[in-house]
């Protein structure tokens, strides 16, 4: 019986980093996407952390990503599109206020920083327009526009911080083996969670989690979203698309996170594979404490 409470104590971490006001922490971060018949393509970018208030409370932590290069390929059009997404963030501080243990819990400049959020948005609607000229007449700005401004909302910019490969993901999870979680990350999509301890290491296993009517709910609301004379016909159809296969939607994560003994992540390894209409798009992403 003791050997098992042993095992179990230590099959569990508190994920709670050591912050004290102008602490600072520096990552380099690669993302390595491969899309069926663009190739591979890699993302270099440099983020900062830092500390900037602390209260009785909580804390508030400035994120800004300082740097970004990438050797996406002319020619690689969606590898375009997706640095060009990765670019509207450049610069952009995000003050992000935590509870005690680091926990995300909202973006105190928000008002702030979304005017710079809409002229960046614009900025990447003309490089998709110019990347694929025939984009323009197909879908309206405003409707692409909007869409843009959603993903990037402050809902959904903390959903991001909380569950995406970053530093500060599991901040004030109290993660145990087994321990299973669910959730609905940035592209709306339901997810199921598992976590494995070993000292200050975790990994993560996780997979989509939606049943067919939940799929056929995320579906029609982004084409209403983004193609609105096409809801109808999608509607009518949903169900044998969705039997054919056309419009499969599958997911799977893989991470491993090792914490430092200060609780800030030392290094992350992640793979995302993500699988829609016959495509399959793996996204590796290696996150590392300067």
């Amino acid at each position: 019986m003791m050997l098992t409470m042993v095992m179990v104590a230590q099959a569990q971490l508190k994920v709670a980093p050591q912050m004290q006001k102008g602490d600072q922490k520096n990552y380099e971060v690669t993302i390595v996407t491969d899309i069926p018949g663009q190739g591979s393509f890699t993302i270099n970018e440099e983020m900062a952390y830092s500390v900037t208030d602390a209260t009785a409370t909580g804390y508030v932590v400035k994120m800004e990503t300082t740097k970004m290069t990438s050797d996406v390929k002319a020619e690689n059009i969606a590898g375009q599109i997706v640095a060009a997404a990765q670019e509207v963030m450049i610069n952009i501080p995000l003050l992000i206020a935590t509870d005690q243990a680091g926990k995300p819990l909202g973006i105190n400049n928000y008002a702030e920083i979304s005017k710079k959020i809409d002229t960046q948005s614009d900025v990447l609607i003309e490089k998709m327009f110019k990347a694929i000229p025939q984009l323009s007449t197909a879908l309206p700005k405003n409707a692409l526009k909007q869409q843009i401004l959603t993903s990037l909302s402050e809902e959904a910019l903390l959903k991001t911080i909380q569950w995406s490969v970053n530093p500060m993901a599991l901040n004030g999870k109290t993660i145990m083996t087994g321990a299973q979680e669910e959730y609905i990350n940035d592209q709306g999509i339901k997810m199921k969670r598992m976590y494995f301890v070993n000292g200050r290491n975790v990994t993560v296993s996780g997979s989509a989690n939606m049943s067919k009517e939940e799929l056929k709910k995320l579906i029609i609301e982004q084409v209403e979203k983004m193609m609105p004379e096409q809801a109808d016909m999608v509607k009518q159809n949903i169900d044998q698309l969705i039997e054919s296969g056309m419009l499969k939607l599958d997911m799977k994560e893989t991470g491993s996170y090792e914490y430092q003994e200060d609780g800030w992540v030392k290094t992350i390894k992640s793979e995302n594979v993500t699988e829609n209409m016959g495509q399959k798009v793996t996204v590796n992403t290696t996150v590392t404490l300067k």
